[in-house]
């Protein structure tokens, strides 16, 4: 329910979004030209913060095992599927209206402690290319289109107070037998593959109508998708029977940077 209506503030969120990007590039229309020639798209540099959501419905499973009897079960808590992200990006226009960059993600999706003294932690980094194209342009506001894909990593921690067995070193293990025998710590690592669809609104501040490099503000909405299964591994070896778990749903996020437009044989 958890991602359900997260991704219900996710809508409302983007439309009053967009209908403020609409609203802002109609109230500025009169500057979409220089001459005869549109403005092209300012280059931007900049870090982000922002929701972010993970899909734990198949992870979470793994901790409860209700199918064990009480004194076998695993003695974890469930996960959040919420957290919160920190990410660095740039984008700058390469031919007309088409943009090009990248971002690089991390985020936290907290830690859970049982009474039972043992700790699950999961985070999650992402690094991607990014294309887009400016749909609409002024000397002060870009509003684009874009599409990332790239690899993505997902870290589950598991550490237990009074330590206990371990798996055996010797065979490849399966991903249950990891959270039974999780010893005093274990760490399991996913690979995923990140593709995100979304919208830029991206407002440049300068100081007088001169300048053509300053402070840059922006908003993103996105959707995340992981079209792939999660691979994981512990220790270096494979690791079976692993579930996915990778970003899902809907994201907003807000940027501040420095952005501005190319001298010479841009204009």
């Amino acid at each position: 329910m958890r991602v359900s209506l997260a991704s219900r503030h996710f809508v409302r969120r983007s439309a009053i979004g967009l209908a403020v990007g609409v609203a802002a590039a109609s109230l500025a229309s009169a500057q979409t030209s220089l001459g005869s020639q549109p403005i092209p798209a300012f280059s931007t540099f900049y870090v982000t913060t922002g929701t972010l959501l993970m899909d734990v419905s198949r992870l979470n499973p793994h901790f409860e095992r209700n199918d064990l009897a009480a004194n076998l079960r695993p003695g974890f808590y469930t996960i959040s599927n919420d957290g919160y992200s920190l990410g660095v990006g740039g984008y700058g226009p390469v031919f007309n209206r088409l943009l090009a960059g990248g971002e690089w993600h991390t985020a936290q999706l907290g830690e859970e402690a049982s009474p039972s003294g043992k700790t699950n932690a999961l985070s999650t980094n992402y690094v991607m290319g990014t294309l887009g194209f400016a749909i609409w342009t002024s000397w002060r506001l870009n509003v684009a289109a874009f599409a990332g894909v790239g690899p993505g990593k997902v870290k589950l921690t598991l550490t237990s107070r009074d330590g206990g067995p371990t798996v055996s070193p010797s065979i490849d293990p399966t991903f249950d037998e990891i959270v039974l025998a999780s010893g005093a710590r274990s760490v399991i690592e996913g690979s995923y593959l990140m593709v995100q669809p979304g919208m830029a609104v991206d407002f440049l501040m300068l100081r007088q109508t001169v300048d053509r490099v300053g402070l840059t503000l922006g908003v993103r909405f996105s959707s995340l998708i992981s079209p792939n299964r999660t691979t994981w591994t512990y220790e270096g070896r494979t690791v079976f029977g692993g579930p996915d778990a990778g970003p899902t749903g809907g994201s907003v996020r807000v940027l501040v940077g420095v952005g501005g437009f190319r001298m010479g044989g841009s204009r």
